[in-house]
């Protein structure tokens, strides 16, 4: 649904795009009968303001021992120059932020990452974050993620 609503907009101000990733854990507590995260399919949609502010929502898709889904808001911070730029168009941002995951349990994460530009539409975001939650199901996760915003 999210992807049918709007691939890429501009409103005036800011922009709006359609941001999916694939997050694999990296490491992870001995599980100890519990269970635990493998990985994390999200689908949001990103509002990026001009003050290179961005907040996002959307849904996210858990695998693990067992399936689940559920709902989650973040915002992150990008850097307001590139960090790296090339002379054949490749640039790259960095980001710090943050949001919340409303799935069995409510798990905060911090990340941080790098935005890179593949094309003119198109962003490649290499990131890793570290899950937080009272259920052990979620704490203590550190996820390496791959996402794609266009």
């Amino acid at each position: 649904m999210l992807l049918s609503i709007n691939a890429f907009a501009e409103i005036p101000g800011g922009q709006v795009a359609t941001l999916l990733n694939y997050e694999s854990t990296a490491t992870r507590p001995d599980s100890n009968g519990n269970e635990s995260v493998t990985s994390i399919i999200n689908s949001y949609m990103e509002y990026t303001m001009p003050t290179n502010i961005s907040v996002y929502g959307g849904f996210a898709f858990v695998i693990g021992e067992d399936f689940e889904s559920g709902v989650t808001v973040g915002s992150r911070y990008y850097s307001a120059t590139p960090i790296f730029q090339s002379f054949s168009g490749l640039t790259a941002w960095s980001f710090i932020g943050g949001g919340l995951s409303f799935l069995e349990g409510t798990v905060y994460y911090p990340e941080a990452g790098f935005r890179i530009a593949i094309s003119n539409t198109s962003r490649l975001d290499v990131y890793m974050k570290i899950l937080n939650s009272s259920d052990s199901k979620y704490d203590n996760h550190v996820m390496i993620g791959a996402g794609l915003t266009f």
